[in-house]
């Protein structure tokens, strides 16, 4: 009697490990399957956001057209007053940065696939005149330091993309009169030798908080309240990586070494794609 009770509480100890097995496998599943759908969704708002963006440059870029079209024969007309000769220049010049701007949201979502030799300070140099009025309107003291002649081979339009992503978030997420420093300098990798640039964008402004530092860099996650969409840093981390590079992110909300500093290490060159 005692040997059969010995086998039945034998038996249902292990029926009722086999039924935690069981039920730590589901739950497992459970737990994956929720990730891949979110996984799913999270695909899906970022291709509906490239299409959004595809459309809205197109329908952009066809008015802008007919603009230039009619400011070009307005230009071109005889006996203009020299005053209303300036004010058409600058109307031409504003259009063409707009026109800029829509190519570029073009190119975010037709991604390029070539990849050419140039110096980091020209591309620098096309980052603020993009964000001129923006640098203007903050007030900010935009400062530059490092090796004007360095080059790298890349995508420039995509590193264009990661700069001023960058450099918009530091006008955004501060206060009036911040100070911005973009510096350039090189480095070598640890693992094998081969020569690296590094570009540093470094502000003084509000920080990110410790809590969300760790997911900055998650699609969707925003920092800014109603400013963005989550995108920029997500979108600025995969073109790093795929370039075989990595970037770096250091903030403080208080004291002396208040601001944000972010760090872009890449190779100056790319051995395959």
């Amino acid at each position: 009697m005692n040997q059969a009770l010995l086998l039945g509480s034998v038996r249902q100890h292990e029926l009722t490990e086999a039924a935690e097995l069981l039920a730590a496998q589901l739950q497992a599943e459970i737990v994956a399957r929720k990730k891949a759908e979110e996984a799913l969704i999270v695909s899906e708002k970022l291709a509906s956001t490239g299409r959004m963006a595809a459309v809205f440059a197109h329908e952009i870029n066809n008015p802008i057209g007919a603009v230039m079209d009619i400011l070009y024969l307005a230009q071109t007309t005889d006996g203009l007053p020299g005053p209303v000769a300036g004010y058409l220049e600058i109307a031409d010049g504003e259009l063409k940065r707009i026109a800029h701007i829509t190519r570029q949201t073009l190119g975010f979502y037709r991604e390029s696939v070539e990849f050419t030799t140039f110096r980091i300070s020209l591309l620098l140099d096309s980052v603020l005149d993009l964000l001129r009025a923006k640098i203007k309107s903050k007030g900010a003291n935009v400062q530059r330091q490092g090796n004007e002649k360095l080059e790298i081979t890349a995508m420039h339009g995509e590193l264009r993309h990661v700069f001023s992503n960058l450099l918009l978030n530091s006008l955004d997420a501060s206060d009036e009169n911040v100070k911005v420093m973009l510096r350039v300098s090189t480095s070598t990798d640890p693992t094998n030798g081969t020569p690296r640039v590094r570009v540093t964008v470094a502000d003084d402004g509000r920080g990110i908080n410790a809590l969300a530092l760790p997911q900055i860099f998650e699609p969707f996650f925003i920092t800014k309240g109603e400013v963005g969409n989550g995108l920029g840093l997500w979108v600025s981390k995969q073109i790093i990586e795929k370039h075989q590079g990595s970037i770096r992110v250091r903030s403080c909300t208080a004291g002396l070494y208040r601001g944000t500093t972010f760090s872009v290490i890449l190779p100056v060159s790319i051995d395959a794609f």
